[in-house]
């Protein structure tokens, strides 16, 4: 069985006898009259419990900080970025190829190292949602047309 000493909690404060509000506050918890308050610390815990009554509870205990929270990342959170990076590097290679193919159609001088990039990209490493040649080649006669 529990001793009763086993569900207490210390709590210790400490007074500046140079600073009149800590005078005041001793001197009253001193000469406290036993007829209105068993004990100091029934005193002071009623004093605490009346201050939290009538200011909140969430006004005194400390919250987290928005920022600490913002820092922890979900895998969910990973696999979404993931995509996105994905979809931007797929279209804006897309975009490439279409520049470099209507470049080619309309005779622009093209870069070798741009066109050697281009083709030197491993064919495992194109998905198949990759535009056929034909689509690509319509996109860039519509470009070209644009342009004029």
């Amino acid at each position: 069985m529990a001793k009763l000493s086993d569900y207490e909690v210390k709590t210790t404060i400490r007074m500046n006898m140079n600073n009149p509000d800590h005078v005041l506050v001793n001197n009253v918890i001193q000469n406290l009259d036993p007829s209105i308050f068993k004990s100091k610390n029934q005193f002071i815990l009623e004093a605490c419990k009346f201050y939290i009554d009538n200011y909140g509870k969430d006004t005194f205990i400390a919250k987290k900080k928005e920022k600490e929270r913002a820092e922890f990342i979900r895998s969910e959170d990973i696999e979404e970025i993931k995509t996105e990076m994905i979809e931007a590097a797929i279209s804006e290679a897309r975009k490439e190829v279409i520049k470099l193919l209507g470049g080619v159609i309309s005779g622009m001088n093209v870069p070798q190292s741009t066109v050697r990039a281009v083709a030197e990209v491993p064919e495992e490493e194109l998905s198949d949602d990759v535009m056929d040649d034909e689509d690509v080649a319509g996109l860039a006669m519509g470009w070209m047309s644009k342009g004029d």
